[in-house]
């Protein structure tokens, strides 16, 4: 391994362990030893029990080895305030909050978290990173039925397993580990929404039928009115997209928040949480991808169905915005972190 990697992931290790923004439960350095080429990553690990041992040792097989465990919000909380964000100074979107953190600062090259009703896609959107959930993602390793669970607002669902990166590459390269992505389908049909301009999409017509639709009720709309929304617009296409956020910028989108009233159910909706509450609950795949304003995302949502995973990251590959230079420049300088040297006490 060349000196620059070895640099590299000591860095990481050494920003785990100062843990500025304490979203690191425990860190594991001597998972630096299988570091050994540029297809071996570091991995952040959720602090929930649906990701099992067994899981954890199939993905270290493959190159990605886990290197902390990572705060998750209490009782699986939409918003955790035990952690900030980083660029908008607020309580961190949860669930799976201290995974993407740990991804947005670079100690991690990818985390694993679950979602049940936006867990990964919502935290990893909040950073401006790729968050994606799939119902075969960990299948033969986890018995989700065990896992089952009734929501805030009282819908029924059992979590699944979803990935967060900086890298749409890593992603996919990490999805194929569970599912085919080989292209099947020539053209699809995708439902875009009209908050979409014509220009992301005006390209698209050789591989997908497109219908743009309105979906400005997203945000209001109960949990309920959304899964059957879905499933409807299913007998119709075979992939939805939806332009989601600024999400937890203008409000917070929690449902134990906005139960109370009138103006906490105001400021929930501005949470700006639309389809990324449901994907799980639809028993589909979400692939979220930053649409470069600030916790914005394009959301393409499908069936788990032979050969669409692969359209599902060739539309992410269309839509998916350059990385913001100025945050990468401030927050992936790791040297900067420690000028002063660091002390523990």
């Amino acid at each position: 391994m060349e000196m620059r990697r070895i640099q590299e992931y000591s860095s990481k290790t050494s920003l785990a362990m100062a843990n500025v923004y304490h979203s690191v439960m425990k860190v594991y350095p001597n998972c630096i030893s299988d570091i050994n080429s540029d297809k071996d990553y570091y991995l952040g690990v959720k602090q929930a029990p649906l990701i099992s041992p067994a899981l954890l040792a199939f993905l270290g097989e493959n190159g990605f080895h886990f290197h902390t465990l990572d705060k998750a919000s209490h009782k699986g909380r939409g918003i955790d305030f035990q952690l900030k964000n980083p660029l908008t100074g607020k309580p961190m979107t949860g669930s799976s909050s201290g995974t993407a953190l740990n991804v947005f600062l670079g100690i991690n090259d990818i985390g694993i978290g679950t979602d049940g009703g936006g867990s990964v896609l919502s935290p990893a959107a909040t950073l401006n990173l790729i968050g994606m959930i799939h119902p075969a993602f960990g299948a033969n390793w986890v018995d989700f039925q065990v896992y089952k669970k009734v929501s805030t607002d009282n819908v029924v669902f059992t979590p699944s397993i979803g990935f967060i990166s900086r890298k749409l590459q890593l992603i996919e390269e990490i999805a194929t580990l569970f599912v085919e992505t080989k292209m099947e389908k020539n053209e699809v049909k995708v439902a875009i929404d009209a908050d979409i301009g014509k220009e992301k999409w005006a390209s698209w017509k050789m591989i997908a039928d497109i219908r743009s639709r309105n979906f400005a009720y997203k945000y209001e709309a109960s949990r309920k009115e959304l899964i059957d929304e879905v499933e409807a617009l299913f007998t119709e296409v075979d992939i939805i997209v939806s332009k989601e956020g600024p999400i937890d910028v203008d409000g917070m989108g929690e449902t134990l928040f906005g139960h109370f009233d009138i103006q906490t159910r105001a400021t929930q909706v501005q949470g700006k949480k639309g389809f990324v509450r449901v994907i799980n609950m639809c028993n589909a795949m979400g692939l979220i991808v930053p649409a470069g304003e600030l916790a914005t995302g394009y959301l393409i949502i499908a069936r788990p169905q032979h050969g669409l995973e692969k359209k599902v990251f060739q539309l992410a590959e269309l839509l998916i915005a350059k990385e913001d230079p100025l945050v990468a420049n401030y927050f992936l300088d790791h040297h900067a972190y420690f000028e002063e040297g660091y002390s523990s006490y």
